[in-house]
């Protein structure tokens, strides 16, 4: 194997190109690790634009009525998050529909979703037309989101991920975990993740393109004691930390290789040593050797949920027979 001014001599060579045994990876419709908890895509309004505001049509409605603030929300998808574009929503609730409807300029973008559905040639987007004051799709919870974008630049050492404030709609463009924890913020923020995701995930173009159902799901982290979830959250609250100080750069700008801060990068750093100490106490010396140890990992995990599977279907059946 062949790697910039490096070569392995390989006993045999993986579809993904690492040393080490013939396995394929699935689509997985769950997490296969523990500390990794749902993550899903993005909501999907299939509304012709009439549900999405730019700040200056935000703004206008808001001259109208200060209360129609209750009904709008900030929207976010890959492009907005990295390039730090503003764009909002209307988010009206079945509850809050007959007052959205008093405001003839949100009456007649409602009315527009609605011929916008029911003129479609999609059977699908024609069922949503009962609900034209929805998105088609919507995937939402009032807590701190954490927004992964579904395409990313192939030069980036990280992928440019991060919390947002509650409130925040993330659109089908981008992935979204709810309910998440700090220390799983700091594995899908290391460059190993990124390197996973790198060798199996699909491309546009040259960036890469991140699936739920196999960059994520199929991640193989092991099992860690509280000391190390600690240390996974002293790093990713440095990361953040970090970022707060450079509120007046995009997520492009921090996260160019080139123009990435200092103390950014240090705080990566300190994260990408913890990450790594949570598969093995010695250091890794390859991206290569860093690839074929996920691997395995990925098929011990494999090979034991199958037992764990086998095992709990023994037991069902035995108690059903008593």
């Amino acid at each position: 194997i062949y790697s910039e001014d490096k070569v392995i001599s390989a006993k045999n060579i993986t579809p993904y190109l690492t040393n080490g045994n013939n396995i394929f990876l699935r689509r997985r419709s769950n997490p296969l690790s523990e500390i990794f908890t749902p993550m899903t895509i993005g909501s999907m309004a299939r509304d012709g634009g009439n549900l999405i505001l730019s700040t200056e049509e935000k703004n206008a409605l808001l001259q109208i009525d200060t209360k129609i603030s209750t009904i709008i929300k900030p929207l976010y998808g890959s492009l907005e998050f990295i390039q730090g574009k503003e764009r909002w929503c209307l988010w009206i609730e079945d509850e809050h529909r007959d007052y959205a409807e008093s405001i003839p300029e949100i009456k007649n973008r409602i009315n527009k979703v609605y011929q916008f559905r029911v003129k479609s040639k999609a059977k699908t987007t024609n069922g949503y037309s009962s609900i034209p004051h929805k998105f088609a799709q919507r995937c939402y919870d009032e807590t701190n989101p954490i927004i992964v974008p579904s395409t990313s630049s192939e030069k980036r050492d990280y992928i440019p991920i991060g919390y947002l404030d509650k409130g925040s709609v993330v659109t089908n463009s981008a992935n979204v975990i709810y309910n998440s924890s700090l220390p799983l913020y700091s594995v899908l923020t290391s460059r190993l993740h990124n390197l996973w995701v790198k060798s199996i995930g699909g491309r546009l173009e040259t960036r890469i393109r991140y699936s739920t159902e196999m960059c994520y799901n199929p991640f193989p982290f092991p099992k860690i004691s509280n000391l190390r979830e600690e240390d996974l959250t002293r790093c990713t609250l440095r990361i953040i930390e970090e970022r707060s100080k450079h509120s007046d750069k995009t997520m492009a700008e921090l996260y160019n290789p080139n123009t990435m801060p200092t103390g950014l990068k240090e705080a990566h750093s300190q994260n990408d040593i913890a990450v790594e100490r949570c598969f093995r106490s010695i250091p890794f010396i390859s991206d290569e050797e860093r690839l074929e140890y996920l691997f395995k990992l990925y098929e011990k995990m494999i090979i034991e949920e199958k037992s764990a599977n086998t095992l709990f279907a023994k037991q069902k059946k035995s108690r059903k027979r008593k």
